[in-house]
């Protein structure tokens, strides 16, 4: 039986981070896919993106100011080890803590025996365990599964896997990498509403590199446009009332020249607008939805909460950034976004400048994609993407490393 070690301090059970959600159940669903032929452990500790991605661990506070250093998890088919740490924050992980972890990425090299490491993290920590598994002739392989990691060229991995054929191309494109793209992963019955009652177009974290303008611009617009229509952003990193006192636009003074930048929206602007807080029940916000607007201005490794709604039989309407084409699919329309919002996050596009995007919302709520949706859902089953993600795999695997002893430059041999 073939083995894999997952390793990074980052929890793999945080959910705030799409990349710990994406890869948790990538792994999941290798092991259901192989069952029999492939056996998964993961390493890591209680480090999160948000303290609110923490949520699945009920008695956190408690194992942190415990006597205990070391807790094991069984998730499904998956095995799990977490290393206590004093903090949740990266940037606390303390030189102990870490190399108490890096003794514990020794011991399971030397008693679980992986033929890979696969896993994901820019910090110190993580390189150097990658560094040691190659220099054991372990294949490494690194999940990347946004446009950050710009520069970095993955000394020590054999493979760089992604999900979208966009996130790929936009490294080949801008550092000449080799990065193969497997799929998305998500699970239908963690998003999928059962029963739908939709009312509202939906915008879900608005913050400015999403687009907050151009959806603020749209649902002035629709006030007039689309009377009978209401409008509900979902705050997650970002507040409405925030984002909106962000917005400006410029003017330039005929006489003098000068330009003069204005804040001109406000919340009470938006009565067809309603606003809820981050949940983890994110399909309460799918029962309500009619559309998905994604008028991303940065680039988007995917989008997860496109691919979510088709999922729903909820057609989007998105931007063209990065793999977000990929993750509407046959399940709505993808449009540039203003050139204008592009090089400034936070200016406000005209009428004339949103106009597109308007006429696609009036399209999208005016057809009936409950077909096309269906085909781009299949699409992104996770059980197709972990068949993808396997045969990437799977010539690392075939190296069988934990059977091939490793002659090392200082004469040292591992088993």
């Amino acid at each position: 039986m073939k083995k894999i070690l997952w390793v990074s301090p980052y929890s793999l059970h945080d959910t705030s981070s799409g990349a710990a959600v994406q890869c948790r159940l990538m792994l999941q669903k290798l092991a259901e896919y192989a069952k029999g032929e492939l056996e998964i452990m993961a390493l890591g500790s209680f480090i999160f993106d948000n303290p609110r991605g923490a949520s699945m661990f009920v008695d956190l506070k408690e194992k942190l100011a415990g006597k205990e250093i070391f807790f094991n998890l069984k998730d499904g088919l998956v095995s799990y080890v977490y290393v206590k740490n004093h903090s949740t924050f990266i940037d606390d992980h303390t030189g102990g803590e870490q190399r108490q972890f890096f003794s514990k990425f020794l011991e399971l090299l030397k008693t679980f025996k992986p033929d890979l490491v696969i896993g994901y993290g820019g910090d110190m920590l993580s390189m150097t365990m990658r560094a040691e598994a190659k220099r054991r002739g372990i294949p490494c392989v690194y999940t990347l599964w946004n446009g950050n990691h710009k520069g970095f060229t993955f000394p020590d991995c054999d493979l760089v896997m992604t999900d979208s054929h966009g996130n790929a191309n936009f490294y080949a494109n801008n550092f000449g990498m080799n990065v193969q793209a497997g799929g998305i992963f998500i699970d239908p019955k963690h998003v999928v509403a059962e029963k739908r009652e939709p009312k509202y177009i939906t915008m879900i974290n608005p913050v400015a590199e999403k687009g907050i303008g151009i959806f603020a611009r749209m649902a002035l617009m629709a006030q007039k446009e689309l009377p009978n229509e209401k409008f509900l952003v979902v705050e997650s990193r970002g507040s409405f009332a925030e984002g909106l006192a962000k917005l400006h636009t410029i003017t330039v003074d005929k006489k003098t020249k000068t330009k003069k930048e204005t804040h001109p929206f406000e919340a009470k602007m938006f009565p067809n607008v309603d606003v809820a807080q981050h949940t983890n029940e994110i399909k309460q916000v799918y029962a309500l939805t009619k559309a998905l607007i994604v008028p991303s201005l940065w680039f988007e490794g995917w989008g997860r909460v496109s691919t979510e709604a088709v999922m729903n039989g909820i057609p989007v309407l998105a931007s063209k950034s990065g793999g977000l084409q990929e993750a509407v699919s046959e399940g709505g329309i993808c449009l540039d976004a203003p050139k204008p919002c592009q090089a400034d996050y936070n200016y406000i596009p005209t009428e004339e400048e949103v106009r597109p995007w308007m006429d696609a919302l009036k399209q999208i709520l005016s057809e009936d994609y409950t077909e096309r949706c269906a085909q781009a859902a299949a699409h992104h089953n996770p059980d197709v993407s972990a068949k993808r993600v396997y045969e990437l795999l799977k010539p690392l695997l075939d190296r069988s490393a934990s059977t091939q002893a490793q002659y090392l430059r200082g004469g040292m041999l591992f088993r």
